[in-house]
């Protein structure tokens, strides 16, 4: 790769640190969270705080949009990846002002995970907060469904009103009703030209044949609504804008705003190609462009291509965008300095309490079984493998998805072997040492589902002297409800749950011939329950967008927790005593 980076491990904390530099007069990095950005004028006493987040490749979005009037504090995720629960909890903490946060984030699986769990992490602490979920990006569903939608550069337009109505005094109720209403009245279509490579990957997530564009394609590389020829720039300008028009069934006469941003690589001097085109046709339909804004706002790191969004004008909305605000990816008019920002909440207290003693659980054992202390090595057997498969997992990631589901395993698994080296813990304690770091350093979707997966496992397995069948049984299932607590897939919907599900009913269903049988099942199982999600349709997750285009690929999560389960089989049939 012809790349700027050190370690493509550390490409976002270093991104984010280089950001925090240059911008120190509109900026700062949070005290407690390095994944966490906030204004220079937040929190204001009094004042609605705004918070946002998302993956981190899409820069100015989201980092650029912290500043005066805009976004008091971001969350900062992973690239392509959700902020952790505990980065968007941070940011809300940081900008509560004391009467309440306006959350402002996009619809992808992770950040409405993420975001939930966030919203019960600092329920003690009495903030009252409320969301907007974007859902602008039109070929992602149809208007039928449009809760299914994406969010995308319409996000911008969402944290410039929400951010304004807060600047002016707004109540949370009325600050997430200006936001909704912003987010109502956008409409999004992206088209793309050559794909983009995740620095950890090395090779494009995605692929674009020379001379075709794909329309409708998602900001990571997310397939499209169709590919075919390219275009020249009005024939590409014009489609754009009756996808867009023809969802947004606008009357003659209004005003509009105008996004244009390019993808990462388009050449700025093309995008005003596109807009000229795209205004001078909005004029011919008595469509009048009150402001127009053309250049990098939301991009996708390399990919080529751009994103027009259009947002329909009214009275309050027009005044809303044409209020103040300054941010290093926006700048509008003056801002005048703001008055007590940046004071301290007392009642935001550290939270981190540490691991409570576990009792000795009274248990019998009986049969074949394994030691609980002294077996936290099997955690690091079970790194191995996910780092191992780190480029295959990311592989079959990108075909249908956004192509980071190995490289994020593969950083929280490593992190953990890391942290475990040389130390005899108890196979408690390195699980949950693993699963405190999927759920407070990965994010994304599959951060908090193994994490909970793995919690699980930690709270069945603490206080037993050894597993047995019985064991085993009860970690598994308790693994199961963990997974299920954090997610609504079923059987069937192309998610870890097609391998997970069987895998656990295998064991439970072969225990009467013996432990190590029962676990040579569940692996045999899990492998089958990985193959039928190749057939399968997705149905939830960013993948569940592409309808039938999803089939013929096996899903990442499925995977992985096939290697997962096959690899803690065979370790425990290995040091069955």
């Amino acid at each position: 790769m012809q790349r700027f980076i050190n370690n493509p491990d550390d490409i976002v904390d270093e991104t984010v640190a280089g950001f925090v530099r240059a911008h120190r007069n509109l900026v700062r990095l949070s005290p407690d969270n390095p994944r966490v950005v906030i204004s220079t004028a937040a929190p204001q006493p009094g004042r609605v705080g705004i918070v946002t987040g998302g993956g981190s490749g899409h820069e100015p979005a989201f980092i650029g949009y912290t500043g005066h009037n805009l976004v008091d504090a971001v969350a900062v995720g992973e690239l392509f990846s959700s902020p952790t629960a505990k980065s968007f909890a941070d940011a809300i903490r940081a900008a509560d002002g004391g009467v309440g946060v306006a959350v402002l984030y996009g619809n992808y699986a992770g950040d409405n995970m993420n975001v939930r769990m966030a919203k019960e992490m600092v329920a003690p602490d009495g903030i009252e907060i409320a969301t907007v979920v974007a859902n602008d990006d039109v070929c992602s569903a149809p208007a039928s469904e449009r809760e299914k939608r994406r969010g995308v550069a319409g996000e911008i337009f969402m944290w410039k009103i929400g951010g304004a109505k807060a600047a002016q005094g707004g109540s949370l109720s009325e600050v997430v009703a200006a936001a909704q209403k912003a987010v109502d009245a956008c409409r999004s279509v992206g088209v793309g030209l050559a794909p983009c490579t995740l620095p950890a990957v090395g090779h494009a997530n995605f692929a674009i044949d020379a001379g075709m564009m794909e329309v409708g394609i998602g900001h990571h590389g997310e397939p499209g609504a169709r590919v075919e020829p390219l275009k020249t720039a009005d024939e590409v300008a014009d489609d754009m804008l009756q996808i867009v028009l023809e969802d947004h069934d606008l009357p003659a006469g209004v005003e509009v705003a105008v996004l244009l941003s390019g993808l990462g690589a388009t050449p700025v001097n093309e995008l005003y190609v596109l807009y000229d085109r795209i205004e001078s046709q909005l004029d011919a339909k008595g469509v009048h462009v009150h402001k127009a804004f053309v250049g990098n706002y939301f991009t996708s790191l390399e990919m080529v291509g751009a994103t027009l969004t259009v947002l329909a004008l009214d009275a309050e909305l027009k005044a809303l965008l044409d209020h103040p605000a300054e941010a290093p990816g926006m700048t509008n008019g003056h801002v005048a300095p703001s008055a007590n920002a940046g004071a301290a909440h007392s009642r935001h207290a550290n939270t981190d309490h540490g691991q409570e003693s576990v009792a000795t659980k009274n248990v019998a054992i009986a049969g074949p079984s394994v030691s609980v202390a002294g077996t936290g090595a099997i955690v690091r057997e079970l790194a191995e493998v996910i780092i191992a498969n780190k480029a295959h997992l990311s592989e079959i990631d990108g075909l249908i998805g956004d192509g980071d589901h190995g490289i994020n395993m593969s950083k929280g698994f490593g992190r953990t072997a890391q942290r475990i080296a040389e130390r005899d813990l108890s196979l408690d304690q390195a699980l949950r040492i693993l699963s405190d770091i999927l759920m407070g350093e990965i994010g994304g979707s599959m951060g908090p589902l193994y994490g909970f997966m793995f919690a699980g496992m930690a709270q069945e397995v603490a206080g037993r002297p050894a597993i047995d069948a019985a064991g085993f049984s009860a970690m598994m299932n308790a693994a199961l409800a963990g997974v299920r607590r954090t997610g609504s897939a079923k059987v069937g919907d192309k998610t870890l749950i097609d391998c997970l599900v069987p895998a656990v009913a295998a064991f439970d269903a072969a225990r009467d011939a013996g432990f190590a049988a029962a676990l040579e099942e569940m692996s045999e199982a899990a492998v089958k329950g990985r193959d039928s999600t190749v057939d399968l349709v997705a149905k939830v997750g960013r993948a569940s967008r592409l309808g039938e285009r999803s089939r013929g690929v096996p899903d990442a999560g499925a995977t992985s927790c096939c290697l997962i389960l096959t690899t803690l089989a065979a370790s425990f049939r290995k040091r069955l005593a």
